[in-house]
């Protein structure tokens, strides 16, 4: 007998068909976790091809039909606080009397010790984001409406080659801030940007104009216009983008080749006029061309004119969520991944910005190329996350961040918003930030189903975007991404390894035992072979802690 904190999530590949009038409403939003059958109830209706189901705890044994080829994706669909390798072990078995124990039969140990790549950018901005947790925990609502109230009295012109001072952050722990002095060079309708005085390689007044213009009339619409506004605590209608070799600076020399740099930040103090060493605006930092590496690694102005704005977009991203969530709503601030994942989201709303105004052939230098070049730092880089997260997906969560977060984690939170945004249409970005909701019930309440019941049909769609001989558009929508082709794009990314996701084969009596992490799954090739019994069931037995990692199987029946 099974321990009782060790209790299996069972599923049947042969359904009832009560069960699948239950479920035959629109996929788009009827929840998708179904009750799992026990062995005991006839199975009248098999599980058509191409068509999935996700199967929640508890439930005690199901049969399974050992003519069909299913894909099983076991899953944690939980957030937590760090993440957390908890073992399980996916079983087939001919009936109850000759269940097979987890670890007995095992097929493979699914998964690696490999660490998740880390970088001093990444870890620097989700920083930022856990210190403005605190503030905004910290900060009184009576401060907060003091931040939107200063817009009345703060105001006041500036001139051109004007100066004023800021507090900028001196260290990548921000826990320090020097004072450095810095000269208006553009002013437009919705960005002025500032020069360092202690820049050393200066951008001409053109190009400037040139930036400025970037921001004003494509950058700063696309994120209101996906995510809503920012605050305006000075009174001047615009964001200040603050051009500083300080930035360089948080980065030592020695670090930039294994660990990469910070290129640019936002930081929430700044809209908390009432704390010490808020700059009491709306602020936008970013690294200063520095050829001759004179206060940090070596950064062209070609290189900070290609990475400047896909960090500006997703910076903004942040600004305007603290703002909405904190200034506008009296809330705390997003959860790092989530808040993480729509700054990603920001980025390839950039790509797909450029992938509208250059369609295929045009803007490339390549006329093969599927991102035109002005694209190439907004999109691709989310999609070489992605792949690396579904990779080694029991490794990487969704939604618990190691430490200050890695690329395949944002990867994979990414991957999961652009999916739900393809289920439930680009405004949910909206109201993701909208809200004073956090984390998994902000995405529930915004989606209008259970978490679990998006995640787990998020699973699916990670592999049956694309399934080898079958049209997409044979696929139903639910179970694939309608906006992308995440397999086109992954080849030409990994050409000798289109897939990043290599199912685990379990044949007939068989064990598979691996470790995963919450907020994420794993994937296993169930079925399908001959001289199976008539009566085989499959089983997902989790180690422990059942209950709050709120364990499922999503199931999909391949052709």
């Amino acid at each position: 007998m099974l321990d009782t904190h060790r209790r299996p999530v069972v599923i049947a590949l042969a359904l009832a068909s009560s069960m699948l009038a239950s479920c035959s409403s629109d996929k788009s939003t009827a929840p998708r976790i179904v009750p799992a059958i026990g062995c005991s109830t006839p199975s009248s209706t098999t599980l058509d091809v191409l068509q999935g189901r996700v199967v929640s705890f508890p439930a005690s044994c199901a049969r399974l039909e050992n003519s069909g080829r299913y894909l099983a994706v076991p899953q944690y669909a939980v957030q937590g606080s760090t993440p957390v390798s908890t073992a399980f072990s996916l079983t087939t078995a001919a009936s109850a009397s000759a269940m097979i124990a987890a670890g007995d039969v095992p097929v493979a140990a699914v998964g690696s010790s490999s660490r998740g790549t880390v970088t001093i950018g990444a870890t620097f901005d989700a920083r930022l984001r856990r210190l403005e947790s605190e503030l905004s925990q910290q900060s009184t609502p009576l401060a907060r409406n003091l931040a939107l109230s200063r817009a009345a009295v703060e105001a006041s012109v500036v001139a051109a080659d004007s100066t004023r001072s800021f507090n900028v952050l001196a260290n990548l722990d921000g826990t320090s801030l020097v004072s450095t002095t810095a000269k208006l060079k553009y002013e437009g309708s919705r960005v002025l940007i500032y020069e360092d005085t202690g820049v050393v390689y200066h951008y001409t007044d053109a190009e400037f104009a040139a930036f400025g213009r970037l921001f004003d009339d494509v950058l700063y619409p696309i994120d209101t216009a996906a995510f809503g506004s920012p605050s305006d605590i000075d009174g001047n209608g615009q964001i200040i983008v603050l051009m500083s070799q300080r930035i360089n600076m948080l980065t030592k020399a020695s670090d930039c080749p294994s660990k990469g740099f910070v290129a640019g930040y936002f930081y929430g103090l700044d809209l908390l006029p009432d704390r010490q060493g808020s700059n009491r605006g709306e602020v936008f930092y970013t690294i200063a061309p520095d050829s001759a590496a004179t206060f940090s690694c070596a950064h062209t102005k070609a290189y900070v004119n290609r990475s400047m704005p896909a960090t500006f977009i997703h910076e903004f991203q942040h600004m305007i969520s603290f703002n909405q969530h904190v200034l506008v709503r009296n809330g705390n601030s997003e959860l790092a991944w989530l808040n993480e994942g729509l700054s990603h989201i920001a980025e390839e709303l950039g790509s797909k910005y450029y992938e509208t105004k250059y369609p295929p052939p045009t803007g490339r230098t390549n006329p093969s190329q599927l991102f035109p070049d002005s694209a190439q730092g907004f999109g691709p880089p989310q999609f070489a996350n992605a792949y690396n997260y579904l990779a080694n997906s029991t490794k990487h969560s969704v939604t618990t961040f190691e430490g200050l977060g890695t690329l395949e984690e944002r990867g994979g939170v990414w991957l999961f918003l652009r999916w739900l945004a393809d289920q439930k249409g680009e405004g949910i970005f909206r109201q993701l930030v909208q809200t004073n909701r956090r984390g998994v019930d902000n995405v529930s309440v915004a989606a209008g189903e259970p978490f679990a019941a998006l995640f787990g049909d998020f699973g699916i769609a990670t592999y049956t975007d694309s399934v080898d001989g079958v049209p997409r558009s044979s696929i139903p929508a639910r179970y694939r991404f309608t906006s992308r082709n995440t397999r086109q794009v992954f080849a030409r990314l990994f050409p000798m390894k289109p897939n990043p996701i290599t199912p685990t084969a379990l044949g007939c009596g068989a064990t598979a035992t691996a470790t995963m992490v919450q907020g994420t799954q794993a994937y296993f090739a169930v079925g399908g072979a001959t001289g199976c019994p008539a009566q085989t069931r499959l089983e997902f037995v989790p180690s422990a802690n059942v209950s709050s990692l709120a364990p499922q199987l999503g199931l999909f029946r391949l052709p």
